[in-house]
C-alpha cells in the first residue's frame, strides 16, 4: 500500500487491545443491550452483525464513552489510541474536506498519518476532486468517506465503525476495506458493525458476533463460495490462467468467476488491477 499505516509497537507479542466485560445499557426504560462480553486483540477484526434497532450503534457508542453503561466495564491498554466512525455524521462541518481532515492530522501530532498518506487515501477514495469543497455539502456517501478518513488520519490502535459502508457502492466500499485492512495488517485492532455479513467483506473477519435478543453470541466463519461478476472494458488485461480457472461464464465482455471464500478477496483485487469493473457477487452454498 502507498500509505503503509505502521504502527508504533506497544508491546513485542500480541495482546488485548481492548476487554468488554458484562456490559449493559439501558436507555429509556429498555435495555438497548445487556450482559455483552467480548474482547479485541492487536491484528484482530470483529464484525458484530444485527436487525436495525438490535442495539450495535448503542454498543459501539458505549463501548467508545458517548453512553454510560448501567453495568459492566470497558478497559483498553495504556497508550492505545481509538477512533469511532458513525454511521452518520451529525456535526455540521463548515469548512473544505481538505482542511478539516489536515485539522484533525495535526491535532494528532507525530501519531497521525503523514500528509502526503493522507492525499493518497483520499485520492483512492475518490475524494481528489472535492478536497476544496465544503464537508457540508457533499453527498451522503461522500460525507461518509470524509468520516471514514478522519478516523484513519489518527492511525489508530482500535478504529471502531458503524455500518461504514451503508451510503458506498461496491467499488469504493472495497477501497475502504483495503485501506482498514492494511491498518489491521500493522497490529490494529478492528471493530465494525453492519445490519447483516456482507460479501465485500466476508473472509476479512476472524471473528463474527450476532446481535439479538439484546445479547451478543458468536457466529461461524462463513464458508461459503461466491459468484463474482466482472465486465471488461478496453483497457482490461487478458486473465491469467489461475483465475481463468474459477471462470464458469464468458460472454459478451461478462465473465462470471466461481471463488472460493478464501480467494474472493485476492481474485476481485486483482480483477480490478487488471482493469475489470466489478459488477457484483452472490454468495453460494458448498
Amino acid at each position: 500500500m502507498l500509505w503503509q499505516l505502521r504502527q508504533l509497537q506497544i508491546g513485542k507479542i500480541k495482546m488485548d487491545l481492548l476487554s468488554v466485560r458484562d456490559l449493559s445499557f439501558e436507555r429509556k426504560g429498555y435495555f438497548a443491550f445487556k450482559h455483552v462480553t467480548f474482547s479485541l486483540a492487536q491484528n484482530q477484526a470483529i464484525n458484530i452483525v444485527g436487525d436495525a434497532g438490535s442495539g450495535k450503534t448503542a454498543l459501539l457508542e458505549t463501548v467508545v464513552g458517548l453512553n454510560e453503561a448501567d453495568s459492566g466495564k470497558v478497559t483498553t491498554t495504556p497508550g492505545v489510541r481509538i477512533s469511532f466512525m458513525p454511521q452518520v455524521e451529525t456535526e455540521v462541518i463548515d469548512i473544505s474536506v481538505g482542511d478539516y481532515l489536515e485539522q484533525t492530522r495535526q491535532i494528532e501530532g507525530k501519531l497521525a498519518v503523514s500528509s502526503a498518506q493522507l492525499k493518497d487515501m483520499a485520492a483512492f477514495l475518490g475524494m481528489r476532486s472535492l478536497m476544496d469543497r465544503t464537508v457540508k455539502t457533499l453527498s451522503l456517501g461522500a460525507k461518509q468517506r470524509v468520516s471514514f478518513l478522519n478516523a484513519i488520519a489518527k492511525r489508530p490502535n482500535i478504529l471502531i465503525m458503524d455500518d461504514p459502508f451503508s451510503f458506498q457502492n461496491s467499488f469504493y466500499a472495497h477501497n475502504m476495506l483495503e485501506i482498514f485492512k492494511d491498518l489491521q495488517d500493522h497490529g490494529s485492532g478492528i471493530i465494525m458493525a453492519a445490519p447483516m455479513r456482507d460479501t465485500i467483506t466476508d473472509g476479512f473477519f476472524n471473528t463474527n458476533y450476532l446481535l439479538s435478543g439484546k445479547t451478543l453470541a458468536g457466529l461461524p466463519v462463513d464458508r461459503s463460495a461466491y459468484l463474482m461478476s466482472f465486465k471488461a472494458t478496453k483497457d482490461s488485461m487478458a486473465i491469467t490462467k489461475e483465475i481463468a480457472h474459477y471462470a464458469t461464464t464468458t460472454f459478451n465482455n461478462l465473465i462470471e468467476i466461481r471463488a472460493p471464500y478464501d480467494q474472493k478477496e485476492r481474485i476481485l483485487h486483482t480483477m480490478l488491477e487488471m482493469n475489470y469493473l466489478f459488477e457484483g457477487m452472490v454468495s453460494l452454498e458448498v
